[in-house]
């Protein structure tokens, strides 16, 4: 999510208006990014495929090493 020049002029206008400092927001947006991510079902799912898929891509290497078979630089580091 990157943030617009739209979402910019409007956090300045909140923060001039309402006398309020950055910190203070920053740290209120994240607290609801962080809850609003935390309940993303799409997101949760999407994050425990990756980890599967990784999991499998560590054994497979493996399986390649125990059998001899030369291991191609770009997958070493997922050892």
């Amino acid at each position: 999510m990157k943030i617009t020049e739209q979402d910019k002029s409007l956090f300045k206008e909140i923060q001039s208006r309402h006398n309020l400092k950055e910190g203070f927001i920053s740290t209120f947006f994240k607290r609801r990014l962080k809850k609003a991510l935390l309940k993303d079902k799409d997101l949760q799912q999407a994050l425990k495929d990756g980890d599967k898929e990784l999991e499998d891509l560590k054994k497979h290497i493996k399986d390649m090493e125990r059998k001899g078979m030369k291991i191609p630089a770009f997958l070493k580091k997922y050892k």
